[in-house]
């Protein structure tokens, strides 16, 4: 025996109903029950406006000022809010959603050294330099020998102030472009404890001086605006500086 019964949907409430008992559940739906016109929720027909008052009215998020509706109002603070509070993928700082791009953008382009192969690599690059760390990625050895070592040491080149491996300085040489200054004796600025330069000397290294003296350039290196004769004298200890850092 069948036991199955037909079922219909009440167009009132959008619920299953016993064929059976449709009738009398239709008659009951449209006198004690309506659809909120906001979200086609079915309410009790009295308390229609009390729903629409809590659940539709506009109200302002208190962080950005927005207007939402109530119902939205928690969603809006989670998923949506310009002043929710995000954490940095880098730092693991707090800072409101409309700063992160930024935020995230500046810090992922910070580096950090690398402990296995000595390389310095920018933060948002970690991930994929685990995956392909020449120090790590090697294939381990199985026969009694010791496995070779992998690690490639870097120095920094003298001209443009880049790491480069050791094996690589002789090919990076010829095709750094060489200083301004890689001629000029040090010496000769070791003493002067004032920035005075001889204009012929500046004029050599400068190719030539205006008439006056007096004109202003920037240096290479700290881009600070100076007179050229106490700028070839600045050029010099600022590269210096910057060799020893």
């Amino acid at each position: 025996m069948d036991t199955k019964e037909d079922m219909r949907k009440c167009g009132q409430c959008h619920k299953m109903v016993a064929e059976a008992n449709f009738a009398l559940h239709e008659t009951h739906c449209r006198r004690f029950l309506c659809l909120c016109p906001e979200c086609d929720e079915t309410v009790p027909r009295e308390q229609l406006e009390q729903h629409r008052e809590e659940q539709h009215s506009l109200v302002k998020c208190p962080k950005c000022n927005k207007k939402v509706e109530s119902c939205d109002l928690m969603d809006h603070q989670s998923d949506h809010c310009a002043e929710r509070l995000q954490t940095c993928l880098f730092c693991k700082l707090e800072l409101p959603w409309k700063e992160l791009s930024q935020h995230q953008l500046v810090c992922g382009s910070r580096t950090e050294l690398c402990g296995d192969c000595g390389r310095y690599v920018t933060l948002r690059d970690q991930a994929v330099h685990e995956l392909s760390c020449p120090a790590t990625s090697a294939t381990p050895q199985t026969n009694s020998k010791a496995p070779s070592d992998t690690t490639k040491t870097s120095v920094r080149c003298e001209r443009c102030m880049t790491s480069v491996p050791v094996e690589d300085v002789e090919n990076h040489k010829l095709r750094c472009p060489p200083s301004d200054f890689d001629d000029l004796d040090l010496r000769t600025f070791s003493a002067q404890r004032t920035p005075v330069v001889r204009r012929d000397l500046a004029a050599s290294l400068l190719g030539g001086l205006p008439e006056g003296g007096d004109d202003i350039n920037t240096c290479p290196h700290c881009h600070l605006a100076l007179p050229i004769p106490t700028l070839l004298w600045h050029q010099v200890k600022c590269q210096m500086h910057l060799q020893r850092r």
